[in-house]
């Protein structure tokens, strides 16, 4: 069975057949148009929602079914007759085709004639219609009805010297949003300065800037601003692409080409209020009527020709779109339209056409997903709840933004800046020693340990097991309290003082003979010790402490180590970064992965001091080790690396924070040039507007014009398809509803 049409007939035959709406009125723009003293510019309408059914529009002398006045929507049966103003309709149900159908029996003037040749009317109903449409059927309404009118002649006569007057009578209705701008008095910027131009004409004109007396708004008004759209070049006007105005059937170039669909003094619910004479109907402008067009063909002579492809730059270049859209997050969650677009479009003010519609998403609204406790932005406790991403929780402790700035505190200076207190970019300094090896292996054996007993050992070496099985260098003292050096290689194990590489970070992590069975205490340190602080002393951690238990004590009783005072030259001090292990050795790279993969090797190594042994090797700090910049350009890798998930570094590309924050490409930072954003392919500067009424209209959705399947293919954001002007659902669209397309 097929969608139910209706079907306009008169004497002369069909006036309409159609599967939609049909409505009856004076106005042009109504699918029947009466020649009726009585009836309303739009007065009712047929449509079929389950029966078929008429409505009255609005109109004062109504609309009436069987002698019964339409109230609403009410169904219309077989053999209705349905009067509005003079006019009489005669309802047929049938089935054409299959398909039903109701047929509509047009009578003109069925309730006014006149005799012919006689020109006086037949009967009294005929009579009372003529007395309703002239000054009344009563006199004194109709003595009321001419003094009105008296009194209209004189006040026009009188409006047209007197402003205060004229006025307010001759005010036809408020422009659309952008003619208002132009003629009136908002500041425009320079990136549209044709306005001013246009803005000019207006106050020099006046009206006449878009009237000529007597002929309405003619199109060369409208090209004064608007000669671009004349141009091919431009193509920013779809039915004049080939920069021809015209002519129309009917029409007249240079007359009401352009007022055709532009009504304005209206308000902006009059732009493009889609004329029957053209939207869905190329045969209005293409063809010649004699025979049915065929569509198909005049497009395959005219194919879509959209504008050169431009270069725009993203920041978040590798934002995996495929998987926001795979949990089924709504579009507007992410994309919200700028509120300076917003108010610009609704001002009538136009916005600069290289500027998005959408900003720049917040940071708040990733956190409500992927930040532990986060509150929910943009989006519903529910929603939050479900879109929650299970595997993607970020640690932000180091992004700033939490606990008053605690993270950036570690590291950072502070300082004043209007009144408040903000993070520099400088970093918290400490007094250390400089030192040569030398220097550091004499330095080093500052501390004293009390003189063991060896009890138990003396027991256990009853077996045979000689003195030097401890005492390596074969030497063994005899004072109560004397001065000892520490040596890492008495402690660690085989090839730990210089691990292979790739092993380092093995060393590092093995609590039970690499650097965290003794150094456990580095995994609280917030920052480095001061020159002037004993640096070698029984450790204060528990854990560290029962490392060194099991060598230095006499019995069960602890050895404690203590440090001589001494006091560093002030030659050999000097200034550097307050490093904060405890972010560093907590990080979940360190040891495993990233520039911390080799744990504490990756910033210290061994040297052997000129005339030590094997047994004398001291730490040493790398080179460069120093210069946080090394790993953190841009942020890099701090909070243990789970940055990079959105902010990631690849070789020879920008690195996403540096974008974020709009640093020039090639500004140096932290000694290494800025690279260039990454582009990707977007479509030219054509005038599309997400906030225009054809797409914010009932029915249109994103997935309407962005293809869900394409889009789930796309994983970042530089190989999201974005629809344009060769867009096959743009184009059906288009054509169908609203415009002509190019």
């Amino acid at each position: 069975m097929g969608i139910p049409r209706i079907v306009v007939e008169d004497a002369t035959g069909e006036l309409c057949n159609s599967a939609g709406e049909v409505s009856f009125g004076c106005r042009t723009g109504c699918s029947i148009v009466l020649d009726d003293p009585i009836a309303a510019a739009r007065h009712c309408a047929f449509s079929h929602d389950g029966s078929f059914r008429v409505r009255d529009l609005g109109s004062v002398t109504g609309t009436w079914l069987d002698g019964q006045r339409v109230v609403g929507s009410v169904e219309v049966k077989e053999g209705a007759a349905i009067v509005f103003g003079v006019s009489r309709v005669q309802a047929k149900l049938e089935e054409r085709d299959g398909t039903p159908t109701l047929v509509l029996q047009l009578a003109r003037n069925g309730f006014w004639w006149r005799k012919a040749g006689k020109k006086v009317f037949d009967n009294d109903p005929d009579a009372l219609i003529r007395s309703e449409v002239g000054f009344g059927r009563f006199p004194m309404l109709a003595l009321g009805n001419r003094l009105a009118m008296l009194v209209g002649v004189v006040l026009l006569l009188g409006a047209t010297f007197v402003a205060s007057v004229m006025e307010p009578l001759a005010d036809a209705g408020p422009l659309v949003p952008t003619h208002a701008f132009v003629t009136g008095k908002g500041a425009i910027d320079a990136t549209h300065a044709n306005l001013a131009r246009c803005r000019a004409l207006a106050d020099e004109q006046g009206c006449n800037v878009c009237h000529t007396t007597g002929q309405g708004a003619p199109e060369n008004k409208c090209l004064q601003c608007h000669a671009d759209f004349a141009t091919p070049q431009t193509f920013r006007h779809p039915y004049v692409g080939d920069g021809k105005l015209g002519p129309l059937p009917g029409i007249t170039v240079d007359q009401d080409f352009c007022v055709l669909c532009h009504r304005d003094h209206q308000g902006e619910d009059w732009l493009k209020p889609a004329s029957d004479q053209l939207v869905g109907k190329c045969e209005a402008c293409h063809g010649d009527g004699a025979a049915r067009l065929d569509r198909d063909a005049l497009l395959a002579k005219a194919p879509a020709t959209p504008l050169p492809a431009r270069q725009r730059a993203f920041a978040t270049y590798r934002f995996p779109h495929d998987q926001h859209l795979a949990a089924n997050i709504d579009c507007a969650v992410c994309h919200r339209i700028d509120p300076d677009v917003l108010a610009r479009k609704t001002a009538g003010q136009p916005d600069d056409p290289g500027r998005e519609d959408f900003a720049e998403t917040p940071y708040e609204t990733c956190a409500a997903c992927h930040v532990p406790g986060a509150a929910a932005a943009g989006m519903t406790a529910e929603q939050q709840t479900k879109w929650r991403a299970k595997d993607h929780q970020w640690n932000v402790a180091w992004h700033g933004t939490d606990n008053d700035g605690a993270g950036c505190r570690k590291c950072h200076t502070q300082g004043d800046s209007a009144g408040r207190t903000v993070f520099g970019p400088g970093f918290l300094t400490v007094a250390r020693a400089a030192a040569t090896p030398e220097q550091h292996a004499a330095e080093r054996a500052r501390y004293t340990s009390p003189q063991r007993l060896h009890t138990a050992e003396f027991e256990k070496h009853a077996g045979g097991k000689a003195c030097s099985t401890c005492h390596l260098d074969g030497k063994v003292a005899t004072a109560e309290s004397t001065p000892r050096t520490f040596w890492h290689a008495l402690h660690v194990g085989d090839g730990a003082l210089q691990p292979a590489a790739g092993q380092g970070g093995k060393v590092s992590n093995d609590v039970t003979a690499g650097c965290l069975s003794c150094h456990q205490d580095v995994r609280g340190q917030q920052k480095l010790t001061d020159a002037m602080t004993a640096a070698y002393h029984w450790p204060t951690t528990e854990a560290a402490q029962n490392a060194c238990k099991d060598c230095h004590r006499e019995g069960t009783q602890p050895l404690l180590l203590t440090a001589k005072s001494t006091t560093i030259a002030a030659d050999r001090r000097s200034t550097a970064i307050a490093f904060p292990h405890d972010v560093h050795v907590q990080s979940k790279s360190f040891g495993v992965s990233g520039s911390m993969a080799e744990g504490c090797f990756a910033c210290h190594t061994f040297d052997r001091p000129a005339g030590g042994d094997e047994f004398a090797f001291v730490p040493r700090v790398k080179s460069g080790a120093a210069d946080c910049s090394q790993c953190h350009t841009g942020h890099a890798e701090v909070g243990g690396g789970e940055c990079q998930q959105c902010h990631p570094v690849e070789t020879g590309r920008a690195n996403s924070f540096l974008l974020s924050a709009n640093v020039p490409p090639g500004t140096p930072v932290r000694g290494k040039p800025a690279p260039d954003t990454p582009k990707r392919a977007w479509p030219g500067l054509n005038g599309f507007s997400h906030l225009s009424r054809g797409h914010v209209a009932e029915g249109i959705t994103c997935a309407t014009c962005h293809d869900p399947k394409s889009l789930g293919a796309a994983k970042d954001l530089a190989t999201v398809p974005v629809p344009d002007d060769a867009t096959k659902a743009c184009r059906d669209c288009h054509l169908e509803k609203q415009f002509h397309w190019r």
